[in-house]
């Protein structure tokens, strides 16, 4: 039990410490190749963040405990939209920008019913039980490409206008300190790649410490997948978004959560079941449906106001949802 404890506490430091590293990394890159904070946030932050679920769920697919698989991304997801972004909202409201709204959110959403059709097979299929096969797993995988695509095109097109949806110009620089911005890019990077390793190697020290805590308690390993597993390795986009958020970088918070929770629908999936299908396990109706209200509302909630603001009181609906849910989900065990 101590050594689980350890792991633990040393896996949440090394998620704070990731989380702050990462941040800076990433906008002093996006202020040096002008590029958006938000095309940051939605590609290099949330391949980072998403990392560990990639890693656990690959792994749960080898081990052929894929319930732990499913749970984990759907409990990360909804940990996520509800908890993670609710948070950011209660600390500090944002304008949502029009490329969030017109085409990642949206994207989101999809996301979410997709990987709904394709894991509520009891519904749709009318199976006893819902498993996620190979030929879904590569329609998720061919969703992933195309919507990376269009995220690389959307970049492509804001350098070429000059538009940044929350932008971050480009540092002009006179011609006598490129060594020094050079000397400053390898730095940044370092950062980059740090704060990634210490938040994929954090996660799964958390992972470790609090499952053993957990199933040592009793707890059922759908349970578990679905609430500590998920839980933690959901740190890491805790971490990176409110310390984007009080740094004054919301779309790259924003921007990192939309984008892990698609990365994790559809290229985490996609991957694990194509290697062997994934028997959801307790995973059921409530829960795919959870994810999808949870995007929903996360897409909603900008167009009720003509600013396209996520307010605090939304914060606070997302917040008391989650706690919702976990109740339910204890309770059910």
């Amino acid at each position: 039990m101590w050594s689980d404890i350890a792991y633990l506490a040393a896996g949440l430091i090394l998620l704070l410490l990731g989380g702050n590293y990462l941040t800076e990394g990433a906008v002093a890159v996006a202020r040096r190749f002008n590029v958006s904070s938000l095309m940051i946030g939605l590609t290099v932050v949330a391949l980072g963040s998403a990392m560990p679920d990639i890693a656990v769920c690959v792994e749960s697919a080898l081990e052929h405990k894929t319930a732990i698989a499913v749970g984990n991304i759907i409990g990360a997801n909804i940990f996520d939209l509800l908890l993670v972004i609710g948070l950011m909202a209660v600390v500090r409201p944002w304008k949502v920008g029009p490329m969030m709204t017109g085409q990642d959110l949206p994207m989101l959403v999809l996301s979410a019913v997709c990987l709904w059709i394709v894991g509520d097979t009891r519904i749709f299929d009318g199976t006893p039980e819902n498993v996620i096969n190979r030929s879904a797993g590569l329609m998720l995988l061919v969703i992933f490409a195309v919507y990376m695509r269009l995220t690389v095109q959307s970049a492509k097109t804001m350098l070429s206008t000059g538009t940044h949806s929350g932008g971050v110009a480009e540092s002009h620089q006179a011609k006598g300190e490129k060594k020094g911005v050079g000397k400053a890019q390898i730095v940044s990077w370092l950062m980059i790649v740090g704060g990634l390793a210490a938040l994929v190697v954090g996660g799964d020290w958390v992972v470790d410490g609090a499952s053993g805590i957990a199933l040592k308690a009793g707890m059922s390993q759908g349970m578990v997948a679905l609430t500590v597993v998920a839980i933690g390795n959901s740190l890491p986009d805790v971490t990176t978004s409110l310390t984007a958020t009080l740094k004054g970088q919301p779309d790259l918070a924003f921007g990192n959560i939309i984008g892990a929770c698609i990365i994790d629908a559809l290229l985490a999936i996609g991957v694990s079941s194509a290697i062997t299908p994934l028997s959801a396990g307790t995973v059921g109706f409530v829960d795919f449906m959870t994810f999808v209200g949870s995007a929903l509302l996360v897409l909603v909630f900008p167009l009720l106001s003509r600013t396209r603001t996520m307010k605090h009181w939304q914060g606070v609906v997302l917040i008391l949802l989650y706690i919702a849910y976990m109740i339910f989900t204890i309770i059910r065990g």
